[in-house]
């Protein structure tokens, strides 16, 4: 997964300071992590370092960890996280997502499977943990858990810092349409993304606000 050098601990610090300062690590490491338990048996996280995952692992017994930013070998951060997960003999899942963009159809059906293969407790995590991991929380709840897609609840401002009026609302635009459509004939949410759900559609009448694009692009510099 990687080219960087973690074969000996001097290695690993010079790749852990590459990652504070290149994948903006200093923000989660030291001052918002945004991590919160959804469930007894799952959480959710901005990207974390190695000393959360070796706190946080043993702590919640996490047996599986998805990575919802995909494989980005360029990455140090998620470099040494694929390593810590090893070396606690962790599963270590890649699912690409996206913040500001409507779920495609296949990437919810392989978000279905994922859930119903790992083993748990898990830990989802995207860079941030406002959007991509807010989503994916949701999608657990209700796939997993059976809570009600309007009672999942993980795409919110507070706590998670999550900006509905930017582009990253375009997944509570997709959550909210599926209710809407489900409300007057009802079928399950894999069932209406399959049969009824329009992304390009949907695309077209979403409008952000700027002022809050501006601030979650430039100012938070949310990925």
């Amino acid at each position: 997964m990687t080219d960087f050098d973690l074969s000996s601990a001097a290695a690993r610090r010079r790749v852990y300071a590459r990652a504070l300062w290149q994948d903006d690590g200093w923000v989660r490491e030291f001052a918002l992590n945004n991590f919160h338990r959804v469930s007894p048996r799952a959480y959710r996280s901005g990207q974390p370092s190695p000393r959360h995952l070796a706190k946080r692992i043993p702590r919640h017994g996490i047996r599986t960890v998805v990575n919802l930013r995909g494989r980005e070998p360029e990455n140090p951060m998620l470099a040494l996280e694929a390593q810590v997960c090893e070396r606690l003999d962790v599963r270590l899942e890649h699912l690409r997502m996206y913040s500001r963009a409507l779920p495609t159809r296949e990437l919810l059906h392989r978000a279905h499977d994922l859930l119903h293969r790992i083993e748990y407790p898990v830990l989802f995590h995207c860079k941030s943990g406002a959007d991509r991991a807010g989503l994916m929380a949701a999608l657990y709840l209700h796939w997993v858990e059976g809570v009600p897609v309007g009672e999942t609840r993980q795409l919110r401002l507070w706590p998670y810092f999550h900006y509905r009026y930017a582009r990253t609302g375009l997944l509570d635009f997709f959550l909210e349409r599926y209710l809407h459509d489900s409300a007057t004939r009802p079928m399950g949410l894999l069932e209406w993304a399959d049969t009824v759900y329009d992304p390009e559609a949907l695309k077209a009448e979403f409008r952000s606000v700027p002022w809050v694009d501006a601030l979650v692009d430039r100012v938070l510099r949310r990925e």
